[in-house]
């Protein structure tokens, strides 16, 4: 799903932005409490100090859609994301994870424009393998 793994680099953009900018990038991938879950989040970071550092990288296992709802089934792997410090950008050791994959679950709703947008997403924190590609 296009909407699902476009979503992920923005969200590493958005982590490195003021809450106000997040939201504006969010917007075209997120929608409703999520996104404000997001933006919340975004706003601890820059409070912490700190902003995403790498990318995580999506592996899409599995795509149900009924109607206008859709679920995504991942092994996002995240081998190469963790935090930086948001002053010297970075990366702050002890949030680099061994911990190479998790398993992700995330909702869609198709919008009034006919765009997909995530609405919810859990990750739930167990390995996984990718499929192959």
């Amino acid at each position: 799903m296009k909407t699902y793994s476009a979503y992920w680099p923005v969200l590493a953009e958005a982590g490195r932005s003021s809450p106000e900018k997040a939201r504006e990038l969010l917007q075209p991938y997120v929608r409703g409490g999520y996104l404000d879950h997001l933006v919340d989040g975004v706003r601890d970071m820059v409070a912490q100090g700190r902003e995403p550092f790498g990318q995580a990288v999506p592996r899409i296992k599995e795509v149900r859609v009924s109607g206008a709802y859709a679920e995504v089934t991942d092994c996002l792997d995240m081998s190469a994301a963790a935090m930086a410090d948001r002053r010297t950008h970075r990366l702050l050791p002890e949030t680099a994870d061994a911990k190479t994959t998790t398993t992700v679950t995330a909702v869609l709703e198709r919008s009034r424009d006919g765009r997909w947008r995530l609405t919810d997403l859990s990750m739930k924190g167990t390995t996984c393998t990718s499929p192959s590609r």
